[in-house]
């Protein structure tokens, strides 16, 4: 159709051939435009941990096609680590979108799309532990308590900053796969880890690692939020990630994606009858803590996991 452009536009005056072949180059450009997104690298095979966020990444793209049409999400060509991963979306090279547990660094010197991509399921944080300390860990009641044992994590992330904020002793590992192994060899004693994580990484190391167990009876409650987020230099794919995320929010899509992704984990996890310990923050965004509709809590008789309590019949 477009070779055969010329002839039809010599049909029309001067001035209007000029103008519809403007018309046409815009067409054509807007029919060639292709949205591609650059999305950092797993640690390694068994991390497991953005794979709940590259599938809502995929339904958000697809339900924006109408309106911003195609694209392609490829992957960076290397692992890169929080700092590095931090500079490269700054500058807009190797890679331009993550999901990423936001701290105020991100917030600022990055574009976010302000809704949680897992409705903070992230935030409610089981144990991984030695099997043999099971008994132990029955006896917290308490974050005092608590004190007397020593949490793993990474050494950049913001668990480090809230265990140390709430008292709580933290031994910090140089490599995920490190902290596995830092844990099993007693160098600390238990691993707080993400809701949304926990049973997957525990089904891959426990063949390395027989003894390794999810504790039973705590949960840790810390205001964790993974956003998308953007490259400074690719304004327009916050813009399509925020509109098509809103969406999702509005018609229920995003909880019914969190809810039946996390089914298993959620009947393992057992969270009804475990004592809850909450880890104070600031938050970061406050005015989007404070949308209800953004975050599943189990206690919350509406997302169907913790049944409501019976009502005082007198």
């Amino acid at each position: 159709m477009v070779g055969n452009m010329g002839s039809l536009l010599s049909l029309f005056p001067s001035g209007l051939r000029a103008l519809s072949a403007a018309l046409l180059a815009c067409a054509c450009g807007a029919a060639a435009a292709l949205d591609v997104l650059v999305l950092d690298r797993p640690e390694s095979r068994a991390d497991h941990r953005r794979d709940f966020a590259s599938l809502v990444l995929r339904t958000v793209m697809e339900r924006t096609v109408p309106e911003f049409g195609r694209y392609r999400i490829e992957q960076a060509a290397v692992y890169m680590n929080r700092r590095r991963l931090f500079e490269a979306l700054k500058e807009g090279k190797f890679v331009n979108v993550a999901a990423y547990p936001a701290s105020q660094e991100w917030m600022d010197a990055l574009r976010s799309v302000q809704v949680p991509i897992d409705m903070g399921l992230q935030s409610w944080r089981l144990l991984l532990i030695d099997g043999d300390k099971q008994v132990q860990f029955r006896t917290v009641q308490s974050l005092e308590q608590l004190q007397r044992w020593s949490a793993g994590t990474g050494g950049g992330g913001i668990t480090l900053k809230a265990l140390r904020e709430n008292g709580l002793p933290v031994v910090t590992g140089g490599s995920y796969p490190g902290l596995f192994q830092m844990l099993m060899a007693g160098r600390f004693d238990y691993f707080p880890r993400g809701l949304n994580e926990i049973f997957s990484e525990y089904d891959h190391f426990r063949a390395s690692y027989p003894a390794l167990a999810v504790e039973n009876s705590l949960l840790l409650h810390q205001q964790v939020v993974s956003l998308f987020f953007v490259s400074p230099r690719a304004q327009h794919l916050q813009r399509r990630l925020t509109l098509g995320m809103e969406a999702m929010v509005r018609d229920g899509t995003l909880e019914r994606l969190v809810l039946s992704y996390f089914k298993a984990d959620l009947q393992r996890a057992a969270l009804c009858g475990r004592t809850r310990l909450e880890l104070a923050s600031a938050p970061l965004a406050p005015a989007m803590y404070a949308r209800k509709e953004l975050w599943i809590d189990p206690a919350d008789p509406r997302h169907g996991v913790c049944p409501a309590p019976p009502r005082d019949k007198h």
